[in-house]
């Protein structure tokens, strides 16, 4: 019978909270995170194979309008779990829980190289509470704590979404890129804005202003 180690860190998105490497040779753990509400907690619980079933109701029942594939079917979802998107090949994928409750998913990927990106998605009726924000404070506590190699973080939004365009903006990621017709989505290309959190940031806790005064 296979045994998984379970713990639980209480995030003040103000401090660094430091975890042991080592911790990451267990293949199911839960973190916990502070949300602004209350003392509400989300956790996040790490996607394993076994829950394919669970991940097509979530990833069907849902139109991500922000996303290349706004409706994946079921056989697109196993495709891609059985391609290791997930799971394999530099991919992990948590399940954001609001107590017992999946609310959301992020998956990172490109973990093997030293600049990883990452795919938040939340449940309709959970967007528009700040808990992008506490999902990317902890998404940059777990990745520069556990991958040593990685030295920054990057994700990419449609121009339009400006929910989470103002989503990275308060989570200490800096907007770096404005890409022309760089989003493919329904058969149309759409503008794209690129951000991100490098090492230095995270660890001394400051935000760095790009200045470019070449004017070419």
């Amino acid at each position: 019978m296979k045994s998984y180690k379970f713990f639980e860190i209480s995030i003040n998105t103000n401090s660094k909270i430091k975890m042991k490497k080592d911790e990451l040779i267990f293949q199911n753990f839960v973190i916990e995170g502070s949300h602004s509400r209350g003392r509400a907690m989300y956790t996040y619980l790490e996607f394993e194979n076994k829950m394919v079933d669970e991940l097509v109701e979530f990833l069907t029942s849902e139109t991500w309008s922000f996303h290349g594939q706004e409706n994946p079917t079921e056989e697109s979802i196993r495709e891609n779990l059985a391609n290791g998107n997930y799971t394999e090949n530099g991919n992990q994928t948590f399940w954001i829980m609001d107590n017992q409750t999946k609310i959301g998913l992020i998956r990172v990927f490109d973990l093997e190289d030293p600049i990883c990106l990452f795919d938040l998605r939340l449940k309709e009726k959970f967007r528009g509470k700040g808990i992008a924000k506490d999902v990317l404070n902890w998404l940059s506590t777990y990745v520069f704590n556990n991958y040593t190699h990685i030295i920054r973080i990057e994700g990419h939004t449609r121009y339009d979404n400006f929910a989470m365009r103002k989503t990275f903006f308060n989570s200490g990621f800096v907007k770096e890129s404005y890409n022309r017709r760089s989003w493919r989505q329904s058969g149309q290309l759409f503008d794209s804005v690129g951000y991100a959190m490098i090492r230095e940031d995270w660890e001394n806790n400051t935000k760095t202003i790009i200045e470019d005064t070449f004017p070419y």
